[in-house]
């Protein structure tokens, strides 16, 4: 029997004696109780289709690592909570932690720089940020890596995966962006929908929605309609973001070392700054919150007034 029908039976507690003993003797069950092990606990995970996601785990997955062999009875719990914690949390683990087998493509962006993917998909990162794929096995599946923010536009077709540290965002065919950058994880769609899944969390976006996931928690917003992110036309745009967010993407679009005195980084920032003059954006960023700032250079002092 394979090993994927071993394991769908495995989850489902339908295992026989000795199809439990040839199971618990291979590389797929050994690796996936290694993941678990290393995986935190989820309150409250979402619903998946335990099929669906099956099948996608075992075509993204094909490494052979041994392992030591652990004794686990999960039985029909493992339906609708533990199966569907398992499953997300391995998809997003491998997805992003595990290097891409084969022929993989990697671009750093030192600027805006757009890419066409295999399947004449369209990406355009922002400063700063990294994309991964696997040219060798794209046709079959449609995952990419991402570090830092990207704005994508997907041909219709199979699945599409943008996989993060924070979750993982599938589509078929739409237009959204990805950023996860300074423990903001944030997803806006501009058209279509998106569904997004987190370790804890899982929402569906359409059109003008958007989802943020800041330091554990949960927020949905509405942008209203767009046809592209405000980066892409010059403007970073931040909707009730930490200080230290605004302040980071600062030194992300001027290379600049930002450095703060006596202000509280944790408050939040709604507004934007432009991406082509430091003294405008410098100016955006601290007059709201009586902040003063000083250029030195290619370091930037923003205090507090009062002090």
């Amino acid at each position: 029997m394979k090993e994927e029908e071993l394991l769908k039976k495995w989850l489902l507690d339908r295992l026989s004696a000795e199809e439990q003993k040839s199971f618990m003797q291979s590389a797929e069950y050994s690796r996936l109780i290694k993941i678990w092990d290393g995986l935190p606990e989820v309150a409250t995970p979402p619903q998946l289709d335990i099929e669906h996601e099956l099948q996608r785990f075992r075509s993204v997955h094909h490494a052979n690592t041994k392992t030591r062999v652990v004794k686990v009875s999960w039985g029909q719990r493992l339906i609708g909570i533990a199966a569907s914690l398992v499953i997300v949390s391995v998809l997003s683990y491998l997805l992003f932690n595990e290097t891409f087998d084969g022929s993989t493509s990697v671009t750093l962006a030192e600027s805006h720089v757009e890419l066409f993917l295999p399947d004449s998909s369209v990406v355009v990162l922002n400063k700063g940020s990294e994309l991964a794929y696997n040219e060798e096995s794209w046709s079959d599946h449609r995952v990419v890596r991402l570090e830092g923010e990207g704005y994508f536009q997907v041909n219709k077709g199979s699945t599409f995966d943008v996989a993060t540290s924070d979750g993982v965002v599938s589509v078929l065919g739409t237009s959204f962006n990805v950023k996860q950058r300074d423990q903001v994880y944030e997803i806006v769609c501009f058209e279509g929908k998106v569904g997004v899944k987190t370790n804890n969390h899982q929402a569906d976006l359409i059109a003008g929605q958007g989802f943020q996931l800041i330091e554990g928690d949960t927020t949905a917003f509405k942008i209203g309609f767009k046809d592209e992110p405000d980066w892409m036309n010059g403007k970073s745009t931040f909707y009730k973001i930490p200080y230290h967010a605004v302040l980071s993407e600062l030194e992300n679009q001027y290379d600049v070392k930002v450095e703060a005195r006596d202000l509280n980084i944790q408050n939040t920032f709604s507004g934007s700054f432009p991406n082509d003059n430091l003294e405008i954006a410098l100016d955006a960023v601290t007059t709201p919150s009586g902040y003063q700032y000083q250029v030195n250079e290619n370091i930037v002092l923003i205090f507090s007034a009062a002090n």
